[in-house]
């Protein structure tokens, strides 16, 4: 059982990689502070990439080489733990609900945090992974109240800003917590993202010499079944225990 003391966090993600996208600058946030800390749970190694094929790779080394690339981020943004389940990438919604609620409510009892991230419900993409993550996840916290869920949020201006990648916007209104990054903590984001070979962060030039897209130096979440008014800058805000 985890003792550590202050504000406790999960991100509990479908791949390596989805954390970094939605969360690396709030990971390291937390990471840097000694009053926090920040676990991430990726449900799946990831083995289905494309970049199997594209490289020659199996799905045992894919999985291998996604997995090491969790534990360097987690490296870059401080996590105090870091944990990657074993369930089949691509086939997590062909899975009983109840499999990967257990998965994800295993962690949670271990971490015991007092906020989860994870992905809005249609999974930004709607990829049926992060969908059947999204579910899992409220499932797992059902029995669990106090535990507030904040979803991974993208206002339409940033789908369009970054698109086709992004498909499904949150409203401007459901969004209840912004999070400016700060230089370092962008540039942390930028690092994590650049592991996973995904996109860029904050230098327009570089993204466009490697073909990367550029990514807002903010990240957004939306609070499942609460509001705050005004938006906070903080997922903890209103909470009683941290």
């Amino acid at each position: 059982m985890n003792e550590s003391p202050g504000r406790r966090l999960l991100a509990v993600f479908a791949h390596p990689d989805d954390e970094s996208y939605g969360a690396a600058g709030l990971l390291t946030r937390l990471g840097a502070d000694p009053a926090a800390s920040a676990a991430v749970l990726c449900l799946t190694r990831g083995e289905a990439s494309s970049m199997g094929p594209a490289r020659g790779l199996s799905p045992a080394a894919v999985g291998a080489l996604r997995s090491e690339r969790l534990q360097r981020v987690a490296e870059i943004t401080g996590l105090a733990e870091w944990h990657v389940g074993d369930l089949p990438d691509g086939g997590l919604a062909r899975l009983p609900q109840r499999t990967v609620a257990h998965e994800v409510a295993r962690v949670v009892a271990s971490f015991r945090p007092h906020v989860v991230v994870t992905h809005c419900a249609r999974g930004v993409n709607g990829h049926p992974d992060h969908v059947a993550t999204h579910w899992a996840v409220r499932r797992a916290l059902e029995e669990r109240p106090a535990v507030r869920l904040a979803l991974v949020a993208y206002r339409r201006a940033a789908c369009e800003a970054i698109a086709p990648r992004l498909l499904f916007a949150t409203e401007d209104e459901e969004i209840d917590v912004t999070l400016h990054l700060t230089p370092d903590e962008a540039t942390a984001k930028d690092a994590c993202l650049r592991v996973h070979e995904a996109l860029a962060t904050i230098d327009p030039a570089r993204a466009a010499a490697e073909g990367l897209m550029l990514r807002p130096a903010v990240e957004e979440f939306a609070l499942h079944g609460e509001r705050l008014d005004p938006v906070a800058g903080d997922v903890f805000r209103g909470l009683r225990n941290p």
